[in-house]
């Protein structure tokens, strides 16, 4: 880095780019300077016209650029000048936990109404799509008086004769207890 504080006029300046060249007073080369060069807090971005005081200092592949420069007439802003941002409003944890429980509340109960609605669908529509499969001779003796409506317990059926058919005919039945065979021996099958 050069001792002085050389003096040029900026030739060229690529806002969108952040870079420029400065024509020394001295008659040199033109110099080559980043945004970097400039203190972060100037009052502006240079422009083309500048009168630029600057150092120079050569990079790793001996090309010459300005470093700690300057613009003539453009003040550098102290930080308590600086308008202040707003920040968004914080919220506190207090709301985005409570926020939280609450909508893992909702989420649960509402996928407990879905599931048991599809669970109440499917009981009464399954049994009767699986009892296809089961023997036919079977089924149609008693068709015409009992066909599987999705009853599984003892406390549904009306008679022996429909506890028997149920056992026999349709899935997911809970009436034989004892695993005899024999469905609701304690209120219809004694």
């Amino acid at each position: 880095m050069a001792n002085t504080r050389a003096k040029g006029t900026l030739k060229k300046w690529f806002n969108d780019k952040g870079f420029g060249f400065i024509s020394p007073d001295k008659g040199q080369k033109d110099v080559f300077i980043h945004i970097t060069a400039f203190d972060r807090n100037i009052e502006r971005k240079p422009k083309v016209g500048d009168t630029i005081y600057f150092y120079t200092q050569s990079d790793k592949n001996g090309k010459v650029k300005a470093v700690n420069a300057v613009i003539e007439g453009v003040d550098i802003v102290q930080k308590t000048d600086l308008p202040k941002r707003k920040s968004p409003p914080r919220r506190s944890r207090n709301n985005s936990w409570r926020l939280f429980v609450v909508s893992a509340i909702l989420i649960i109960g509402l996928g407990s109404v879905v599931f048991n609605r599809f669970q109440s669908s499917h009981s009464q529509i399954f049994p009767s799509i699986i009892s296809q499969y089961f023997n036919k001779s079977e089924q149609t003796q008693a068709q015409g008086q009992y066909t599987c409506r999705g009853k599984t317990r003892c406390h549904q059926m009306i008679s022996c004769e429909e506890a028997t058919f149920y056992q026999r005919n349709c899935p997911g039945t809970k009436m034989d207890g004892d695993g005899d065979g024999i469905p609701c021996e304690s209120q219809w099958c004694n």
